[in-house]
């Protein structure tokens, strides 16, 4: 079994509650972890998930205006399980916004993690 990751990919969103959030878009980042059913003996990329598809699947999703982390992360993980090869066992997602428009907000994030069993 292996893991293929992408660690804080820092993207920009029109996501929020907020209208003004998604009028001028956040910034956020988004943390993947796909395991994989797979052979060590295999030297094929065709038997993995190549790191490009994963960024390109969560630019495409983080461009799309939405209200909430929660849909961005679900959106996400359903877009990875339709375009990606078979053999994912689970889907870790965790998306840290690293500003939010709140007074005494102290904190370094805030945000959702999401985990997904994949059926494939």
């Amino acid at each position: 079994m292996f893991v293929v990751f992408l660690d804080s990919q820092e993207v920009h969103s029109p996501i929020g509650v907020h209208e003004f959030e998604r009028k001028s878009g956040v910034k956020l980042l988004i943390s993947v972890r796909v395991k994989l059913r797979m052979a060590a003996d295999s030297d094929h990329i065709s038997r993995t998930l190549d790191y490009t598809h994963l960024v390109d699947i969560v630019e495409s999703e983080a461009r799309k205006e939405r209200h909430l982390l929660e849909t961005l992360a679900s959106d996400i993980a359903a877009a990875l399980q339709k375009e990606s090869p078979k053999g994912i066992e689970n889907i870790h997602i965790r998306i840290e916004k690293p500003q939010i428009p709140h007074e005494g907000y102290n904190a370094k994030a805030c945000g959702v993690e999401y985990t997904c069993d994949c059926q494939q």
